[in-house]
Formats: C-alpha cells, sequence, structure tokens
C-alpha cells in the first residue's frame, strides 16, 4: 500500500481529462483548506484522432496551462482513468502484514494475462474481517497504457511523483467534504467524464465496489454531431448552450432530446446493472442514494432524469462545502462540479486519505531511487571537498607562521659579533641570549617538520571517493550505501575485550571507526600503561547494492585496475539477494519472491601503501588499550 511520503511537499497537482486539463493548489489555514490556485483549459480531440495526435493537444495545452498558472513545482501528482484500470475487492486470509504484497501480486497475476513485470500495481486495506483478514482493494494497470499519460508530462517538462486513479481521487475529496457521512446508507458516487463513467460505491462507511463505463459526453456529442450533420467542435458547442436531458414530453424534447435520451438510456442501463451487481455480492446491499460529479453533470435536467429513471435519490455534488475560495481561484465557483478529482489528487500533498494508491511504473520508481542515491552521493564528495578545502589552508597557514618565526629569528641571531659568539666568557650574558635564540629555532624547525609531515600524511579522502565513483559500473547500477574509514591488519580473528575485533575477510582484519581522520588523544589506560594512539586508517570498507551480481563484480574489478588502491577483497558471506526496498530507509530485506531483488555486497579495500600496514598484534593491543 501506497505510503504518504510526500505529504506536505511541494507538488504540481493535475487532472489530465479527455477534454480539459486542471490544476489546481491547497494550502493550510487556521480553519481548513484554502484553494489558492484553480486553472482549466479546454482540450478538444476529435473521437477519430491518432494516439500521437492527442498527446500532442494535451502537451500543448499543459504547457500554456503552467505557464498561465506560474508553477514552480516540476514534480505532479496526476490521474488516470478508471477505465483503464483493472480494479478488484478481495478478502484475504489472515497473514502476517509483510506477506500482504505477495499474496496481492499473486491474486492480480491470477486474472489479468500480463507478467507482472508489465504492470504498475498497488493495493489498499479496506478493513479487517471478523476473522482477522484483510478485506482489500487491489489495483493494476499496464505500464505502456501509463507511458501514454506520461508521455504528455515528458513533452511539458514534468515528472510524475504519484499516479493516482481518477474516481479515487474525486472519492476521496468528497469524503473529506462530508458527502458520505452517513455509515447507514450505501451511497454510489457517478462521475460522468468525457470519455467514460466512473461508478464508485461506500457502504457502511467503506469502499465496496467501483466500475467504469464505456459511455460519456463524448458520446453524447458524436451523436448531436451525427443527428444534426455538424462537425464534432459544433457538436460540443450545441450539447453545451442547448443539451439537456430528456423530460419524457416528447413535443418538448424534439429531435435534440431524442437524440441525447438514446444515449442516456443506455447510460442508466449499464449503471442499473451495475448496482444489481453489487447486490448480489457479499457485503452488498441496494444503493439509497446517488451523488453526480465530473462535467456530464453540467447537462441540463439530468439530476431529474436520473432520479425518475433510477428510482432513488440523485443530487449534484457539493465539493466545495467548507473549502475557502482564494482570490487565485475564484474559477473554480463557475463549475464546481468538475473540480472534485483534481482536488482529491491535491489532498494527497496535503494529509492521509481513505484510499492512497500510487500506480508508478516499477521503472520509473527505479529511476528515482537512482536519482536519489546519486544525488546523496554527489553531496557526500561535495561536503568531503569542502572539508578538505577547509583544512588545506589551515596546515598551509601554520606552516608559514612557523617559517616567518624562523626567519625572525635568524636575522636576530645575525647581530651579535661572531667574536663574541666564539668566546662566551668575554660576553657570558650575549651568549645566553643566543643559546635561548638558538633553542627557539631549533624548537620552531622541528615543529615545521611535525606539520609538513602530518600534511604529506594526511589521507586525500576526495580523491579516494571520486575513485570509488569512477569505478561503479557504465549505467551506474551500482549504489554505495556506506563508506567507512577501517584499519586493515593481517593474521586471523582476533579477539579483543570479549568481542571480535571486526569481521575478517580473505585473511584481512578489519575495525572500522567513526571519522575519516585518525583519532588522537587519550583513549584510557591499560594497566599502568600510558594511553595508545588509535593507529590511522589504513583502508576503507565500502557497503552497497548492485542491480545484478555482475555489476558487483565488475565494480570490484574496476577498483582493482583503478591503481588507487592496493588491494581489494570482496567478503563472499556478505554477498546476498535482497528486496529492492531493503535500499530505501527502513527497509527490512524480508525475503518477497515477488519483488524485484538487489545483490548487497561489502567490500574492503586497503591503501597502495604497504608500509601504512597494521600488524594484527598491534591493533589488538590499541583495540584493548582503548576498551578498557
Amino acid at each position: 500500500m501506497a505510503i504518504m511520503k510526500n505529504m506536505q511537499k511541494k507538488r504540481l497537482v493535475l487532472d489530465i481529462g479527455s477534454s480539459a486539463i486542471r490544476l489546481c493548489e491547497l494550502s493550510q489555514t487556521k480553519t481548513g483548506y484554502q484553494l489558492t490556485k484553480y486553472f482549466q483549459r479546454e482540450v478538444l480531440i476529435e473521437p477519430d484522432a491518432e494516439q500521437v495526435d492527442r498527446t500532442a493537444i494535451r502537451a500543448e495545452a499543459l504547457r500554456k496551462l503552467l505557464k498561465e498558472a506560474k508553477v514552480r513545482s516540476r514534480r505532479a501528482v496526476f490521474g488516470v482513468p478508471g477505465q483503464s484500470v483493472f480494479v478488484r475487492n478481495r478478502q484475504l486470509p489472515p497473514v502476517p502484514e509483510h506477506k500482504l504484497t505477495q499474496i496481492v501480486r499473486y491474486e492480480v497475476q491470477q486474472q489479468i494475462p500480463f507478467a507482472l513485470d508489465q504492470i504498475a500495481l498497488d493495493y489498499g486495506v479496506l478493513d479487517r474481517t471478523e476473522a482477522g483478514g484483510y478485506d482489500v482493494l487491489m489495483a493494476a494497470i499496464k505500464v505502456d497504457v501509463v507511458e501514454k499519460h506520461l508521455d504528455v508530462l515528458r513533452n511539458a517538462k514534468v515528472a510524475v511523483d504519484t499516479v493516482d486513479i481518477c474516481p479515487m481521487a474525486a472519492y476521496n475529496w468528497l469524503k473529506h467534504a462530508g458527502e458520505f457521512e452517513d455509515e447507514n446508507e450505501c451511497v454510489a458516487l457517478v462521475d460522468l467524464g468525457a470519455s467514460t463513467t466512473d461508478i464508485v460505491v461506500e457502504r457502511g462507511g467503506k469502499l465496496r465496489f467501483t466500475r467504469s463505463l464505456n459511455v460519456g459526453g463524448n458520446d453524447i456529442t458524436s451523436a448531436i454531431s451525427s443527428g444534426f450533420g455538424v462537425g464534432f467542435a459544433e457538436a460540443e458547442k450545441l450539447k453545451r448552450e442547448r443539451g439537456f436531458a430528456p423530460t419524457g414530453d416528447p413535443q418538448r424534447d424534439g429531435k435534440g432530446g431524442q437524440v441525447i435520451g438514446g444515449v442516456l438510456s443506455g447510460l442508466v442501463r449499464d449503471i442499473s446493472q451495475s448496482f444489481r451487481y453489487f447486490r448480489s455480492q457479499p457485503g452488498g446491499g441496494p444503493v439509497s442514494r446517488v451523488v453526480l460529479t465530473g462535467g456530464g453533470a453540467c447537462l441540463r435536467n439530468v439530476v431529474p432524469y436520473l432520479q425518475r429513471e433510477l428510482g432513488m435519490e440523485v443530487r449534484i455534488a457539493q465539493p466545495l462545502a467548507g473549502l475557502a475560495i482564494g482570490p487565485g481561484a475564484q474559477s473554480v465557483s463557475e463549475r464546481p462540479e468538475q473540480a472534485s478529482v483534481v482536488l482529491g489528487l491535491a489532498l494527497r500533498t496535503r494529509e492521509p486519505v481513505a484510499l492512497a494508491l500510487n500506480l508508478i511504473p516499477p521503472r520509473v520508481r527505479e529511476a528515482a531511487v537512482r536519482k536519489e542515491q546519486a544525488v546523496y552521493w554527489a553531496m557526500s564528495v561535495a561536503t568531503l571537498g569542502l572539508i578538505m578545502a577547509s583544512v588545506i589552508p589551515i596546515t598551509a597557514a601554520q606552516n608559514r607562521n612557523v617559517d616567518q618565526e624562523i626567519r625572525s629569528l635568524e636575522e636576530a641571531i645575525k647581530i651579535y659579533d661572531p667574536e663574541l659568539v666564539a668566546n662566551p666568557r668575554q660576553a657570558p650574558e650575549a651568549a645566553a641570549e643566543l643559546e635561548r635564540a638558538r633553542g627557539q629555532v631549533t624548537s620552531l624547525q622541528n615543529r615545521a617538520v611535525r606539520l609538513d609531515n602530518e600534511r604529506l600524511d594526511r589521507i586525500n579522502w576526495l580523491e579516494k571517493f571520486q575513485e570509488i565513483n569512477r569505478a561503479r559500473p557504465e549505467g551506474r547500477n551500482v549504489w554505495v550505501r556506506t563508506v567507512t574509514a577501517t584499519t586493515i591488519s593481517t593474521g586471523g580473528q582476533q579477539q579483543v575485550g570479549g568481542r571480535q575485533a571486526g569481521a575478517a575477510v580473505g585473511g584481512w582484519q578489519s575495525s572500522g571507526f567513526s571519522g575519516l581522520g585518525p583519532a588522537g588523544g587519550q583513549a584510557g589506560r591499560l594497566g599502568a600503561a600510558a594511553a595508545v594512539r588509535r593507529p590511522k586508517p589504513n583502508g576503507l570498507e565500502i557497503v552497497g547494492y548492485g542491480l545484478t551480481p555482475e555489476a558487483v563484480t565488475s565494480f570490484v574489478a574496476n577498483l582493482r585496475q583503478s591503481g588507487a588502491f592496493g588491494d581489494v577483497r570482496l567478503d563472499d558471506a556478505y554477498v546476498r539477494k535482497v528486496p529492492i526496498s531493503a535500499m530505501g530507509p527502513g527497509g527490512t530485506g524480508t525475503p518477497n519472491p515477488y519483488e524485484q531483488e538487489v545483490t548487497a555486497f561489502r567490500v574492503l579495500v586497503r591503501f597502495a601503501d604497504p608500509a601504512a600496514e597494521v600488524p594484527a598484534t598491534a591493533q589488538a593491543q590499541t583495540e584493548g588499550a582503548e576498551s578498557a
């Protein structure tokens, strides 16, 4: 089930429908939500238009809308039509919650003729059964269907964040707005769209049924076009300006009422059949009320017509109830029944919703994970570079100060008469002063040598990080999770202070510690012995993931060929398959045969300078002294 990671984050909210594109923005106020932005741009597409033309028309309309709205965010929350989504309610047995994903994948696989790598799926737990099981709503869509919608976003240079389902978004908002307050009712939301009509039924306060019908406002437009011999655009204009649902009086309805009535009668038949089917299902019941939304709800006389034909209460939804309307969103009041979907999409950016599904394709999700890993890596390297840039000037400044003091003292020494210096008994005071100056010079020279040695001895961590990054195979299908400075010693496993002194890899002993420089200072005492300084790190421990075992092998080979390290060893005992979810925060690594897996690895690299190697006994003494 989707997790609301993007709550309270700035997102571009878009409802890309068959006949219009809508954009909105919600903001939090002390009394609730305010609609601060609302824009709508009509999109007229002929029914027989090619897919490439449909995409181009919508993309152009979206570009103009974004320019008009002056939005900055380019990560979008949008919805796909319910018609293109496989949706089913299922009751699952009592199982550990972490196994639900596996069971849902199995159930979906049994009912659709596509491989799991060709679909995007998600699910939501609607309720718990009396037996401890789960009442689940499952949703799946073919990846290539989503890609057609994503092409519109890409052409407008917009990235995707969440792929919702339009009727679910409308349901989430109307539930938030209080349209389903009475839990004793069985209420149906009927969303009359341009190309489809979506039905969502709630009973007992829970979503129980959903279905999409292949009838919509465009069918009425096409019927008017055929009946009156006009083009599609002219027929659409006639429908909006003069169209109405039949009144039941043939003389009053005329030809227009007859043409529109032919389409609406078929729609009523499909709605009635859907209600009867829901009533026959376990947990179903008779629908007592219908709430209308969508562009089709704007048709004149549609409420009395449906009320008469369905034999139940029908009314138009009130999506703006309790919502403050800002100056930049006043246009929403002209056709509020069309705003339910985009408001439901916007609600997902502000709070948890009744049903949070995300049908984002796995490829897009993996690309987002890779991008986050790349950004993290780049920021880590940049941070290390800034640290190095701040440390090196300090060392250089210290060396300059010492050199200046030495030169000043040498000049002072030269003023003494060489003969007096040669005969100190003749000038005891001058000789003592000279000796003191010489001592200062010697002390400063020693200090300069020590500073210079520390500078030369400093490890160039930025260079090491760059070499590791360059060793990642082409395609960047290896992700580095942690890089730890470590002291590598040769020899077998050592017991130090009652614990293992790190993990052994190929005869090496590694003991990682925080920080990238030698940790000097007091480290404790062992009996009467003086404090022991921790050895300088002579290697790195690299932990990460590879998309395939071959990617890990290639990464290790590239590290060896780089010449930046003396030796590289892969910890074979650590290499294992883990689910891709284990890469993210809070990943458990729980095996799941239906989830894509990656290869976890651990590598030890030792620096090229063999003199930096620390004998195992010396390291054991150091570790023992610090743990005492």
